[in-house]
């Protein structure tokens, strides 16, 4: 059970972290974290209230170096920050999270290939099409249930970013 952190320890990473340090052998360092979480961005070509809102997720990711149990409410913002571009993108405050994901591969806005952590990406969009049934399932999980084990929130922000950056079109670079 959590309970609050006492003054000598908030600056400090989470015993969590050490925890899953010692079972999965993957060294959590903030250095490290910060840097990863820096470089997932979303596009300039992404509404500003969108990135806005993707913001405060990427720095609850931040802050679960210190808190690891921000790491179950950011999945959950995650899948806010989602719905929310998808209901910009379609201009359709009516539809859930299912229907808007279908609308989106029905529109072909969603490619398996523009998912970095898809390395062999299929031409009929298989992951994009499990989407439209995983997301909403683990978005009502979390909200209406007991939030997962969050081994890497860096992940959940990466998939947010890559499924965000595909529904809005990228502004020209500048000269």
């Amino acid at each position: 059970m959590n309970s609050l952190k006492s003054l000598d320890e908030l600056m400090y990473i989470d015993k969590q972290h050490l925890f899953l340090e010692k079972i999965g052998g993957k060294k959590v360092e903030l250095t490290t974290h910060h840097e990863k979480i820096a470089s997932i961005e979303l596009h300039q070509g992404v509404p500003q209230t969108i990135r806005g809102q993707f913001n405060i997720a990427r720095n609850m990711a931040l802050y679960s170096y210190f808190f690891y149990s921000l790491g179950s409410e950011l999945q959950l913002k995650a899948y806010s920050v989602i719905e929310y571009a998808l209901r910009i993108k379609t201009n359709r405050q009516d539809l859930m999270l299912r229907q808007l994901l279908t609308l989106a591969n029905q529109k072909n806005w969603l490619q398996d290939s523009m998912f970095r952590h898809i390395k062999e990406p299929d031409e009929d969009n298989s992951y994009c099409h499990s989407l439209e049934k995983i997301l909403p399932q683990q978005r009502n999980e979390s909200a209406h249930g007991i939030p997962p084990l969050v081994w890497d929130c860096i992940g959940h922000i990466e998939r947010c970013a890559d499924l965000v950056n595909q529904l809005f079109s990228r502004l020209p670079k500048s000269k």
